[in-house]
């Protein structure tokens, strides 16, 4: 059985950039494994063995030793932690504002660090796991970023999977096994607004849930009720209700070599119930989310292909769609493509995404459309760098479209990101 080392799955998507490298050790103290079976080409893509680790609640041992007593305790010997230090460079080229003593990222930006992270996560018991993201980023930023804590139970050959999470990745965080950019933990690159319908749409939103899921390796079925706001609070004090309703299905096959996946997302119900200032007769959740990816090798290099296609209905008059604040469908089709030139070392990716935002502009056609440039460099098994750079077209792209929502001020048509990332 070939050594791996376990990535901290569906915690860091903070970067495209880190293959194997982005790979927080916390599962790897775990299981005593090394990161090839469990992720292809990078975090956080999974392989077969990675998504059976993920939907078991992140609880298989390895060499590790455990204590174990009455009542079910089983937890590992050591505590399993991790530290994430990431620096950015992150440039759009816009004009700058001029405004005294006021920059943007138009001017550049120097992030260090623009992450700092502890990570514990691992066994609770014999079918309880957890994954915990503490933000030590700086102060006032303090806190717990994103967790969940699955339940486990074995159904013949499936996984039945409780999953009580709450953060800022979106719901579906809770639990997914897919690369297509379905939360901020999952997508394959820096720049989700190149390829990304999920991030699109804006169901990337902070978020308290619980996820219940089927699982085994030939599919999955998820259903979460959900809230947007965390620690399901809303402003004031007063606690929302879990009044959205998420459903995610898919078929994971193996065909020819390859790694398959096909699956849809459906949002409804009302995310924002119970929130105050908020009507809850006049809001409501209204998208729909069908996505494919596959993963093989073409002449022995890695290769994979993420794409996706959704939709959110515009507002009426009496119905405000939490994902689409224009009057005609947003809409938007997105593709990545992840090819490791060299493999384990080096790999280029090419994305593009495109859209219409919903919003009806005066003599416009909604168009927002990105073509996405990267590629990523592991200079050690756990420090790795890379380069993302996304150019915008289209009628809509700053008003209302992709660049306006990912980078505030920026007028220009262009995002650079540079990425150096290490974790230990």
């Amino acid at each position: 059985m070939k050594k791996i080392i376990l990535s901290l799955a569906g915690v860091l998507a903070t970067t495209a950039f880190a293959p194997e490298a982005s790979a927080v050790p916390a599962f790897a103290r775990q299981t005593g494994m090394a990161c090839s079976a469990c992720h292809f080409q990078s975090f956080p893509i999974l392989t077969k063995f990675g998504k059976s680790f993920k939907m078991s609640g992140f609880t298989m041992m390895g060499a590790q030793g455990k204590v174990e007593g009455e009542q079910g305790l089983s937890i590992p010997a050591t505590l399993n932690m991790a530290v994430v230090l990431k620096a950015r460079y992150k440039k759009t080229n816009g004009t700058e504002a001029a405004v005294p003593f006021s920059r943007s990222t138009n001017s550049g930006r120097i992030d260090l660090p623009d992450e700092f992270a502890l990570f514990g996560a691992g066994r609770v018991s014999e079918n309880i796991g957890a994954l915990v993201e503490i933000s030590i980023a700086g102060a006032g930023n303090a806190g717990v970023a994103n967790f969940k804590v699955p339940f486990v139970s074995d159904v013949g050959s499936m996984k039945l999977g409780v999953v009580p999470f709450s953060g800022d990745a979106g719901v579906a965080y809770g639990f997914d096994l897919f690369a297509t950019g379905s939360n901020t933990t999952g997508r394959a690159i820096e720049n989700a607004e190149g390829y990304s319908v999920a991030k699109y749409l804006g169901t990337h939103t902070v978020v308290s849930g619980v996820a219940v899921y089927v699982a085994n390796d030939d599919f999955h079925v998820n259903y979460t009720p959900w809230a947007q706001g965390s620690q399901v609070t809303a402003a004031g004090g007063t606690a929302t209700k879990l009044g959205g309703n998420y459903i995610r299905a898919a078929w994971t096959p193996s065909m020819a070599g390859w790694d398959i996946g096909v699956g849809v997302q459906n949002f409804s119900g009302n995310s924002q119930k119970g929130i105050d200032l908020v009507d809850e007769s006049t809001t409501r959740d209204s998208a729909t989310i069908l996505d494919a990816q596959a993963q093989g090798a073409v002449a022995d290099m890695p290769l994979g292909v993420y794409a996706s296609i959704g939709k959110a209905s515009g507002q009426t008059a009496g119905a405000v769609n939490t994902f689409n604040g224009g009057t005609d469908t947003r809409s938007a089709f997105g593709i990545l493509a992840d090819l490791g030139v060299i493999p384990e070392t080096l790999a280029v990716q090419l994305g593009l995404i495109r859209a219409k935002t919903g919003a009806l502009l005066a003599g416009s056609n909604e168009t927002d459309n990105a073509v996405t440039l990267g590629a990523r460099y592991k200079m050690r098994q756990n420090v790795n760098m890379g380069v993302a750079y996304t150019k915008f077209s289209g009628t809509a792209y700053g008003t209302g479209g992709s660049l306006d929502a990912k980078v505030a001020g920026n007028t220009g048509d262009s995002l650079l990101n540079l990425t150096l990332i290490a974790a230990f």
